[in-house]
């Protein structure tokens, strides 16, 4: 995990609920990773909680409306993090697994300065660091060599 470079142009962010990687290339071509890790309680257990099939049925959606709006404050909180984190920036790719990089991105509108920024989102699965840099940093394919014609 590297400082966060105040120079960075272009971003790759990788998202889910339980972590963030932003990877940032700046002015020179230079590819730098940082990791943000979510403090987001996804399944909580109280002391003495046991079956919901005790409990009257007011208390129980009770419960369970607190948890809800427990979870989305704290999944606002992150995305409000993650988007702290960007700088002076031209485009962004946002990645991810599940329906958290659409949050991400109406979190980005929101700030006037990153609302007329370009945003791609894609779907992606588990991403190592090298594929969160080969984003930024696509190899182009290889040239092929043209056919040459067979002699008679």
């Amino acid at each position: 995990m590297k400082k966060k470079n105040n120079n960075c142009l272009q971003y790759a962010i990788w998202i889910d609920l339980q972590k963030a990687v932003i990877a940032c290339k700046d002015e020179e071509g230079s590819v730098s990773t940082e990791s943000l890790q979510s403090e987001i309680d996804t399944r909580v257990r109280f002391d003495g909680e046991g079956s919901n099939k005790n409990r009257l049925f007011g208390a129980k959606l009770n419960q369970e409306k607190h948890a809800q709006n427990k979870l989305q404050q704290q999944r606002k909180a992150f995305l409000k993090e993650v988007v702290g984190k960007l700088a002076k920036v031209e485009s962004v790719i946002i990645l991810g697994p599940a329906d958290t990089k659409y949050e991400l991105h109406k979190e980005m509108e929101k700030k006037k300065s990153l609302s007329n920024v370009p945003v791609q989102v894609k779907s992606a699965d588990k991403m190592k660091l090298h594929e969160l840099k080969a984003v930024l940093n696509p190899v182009p394919p290889p040239r092929s060599v043209g056919r040459v014609p067979r002699s008679k």
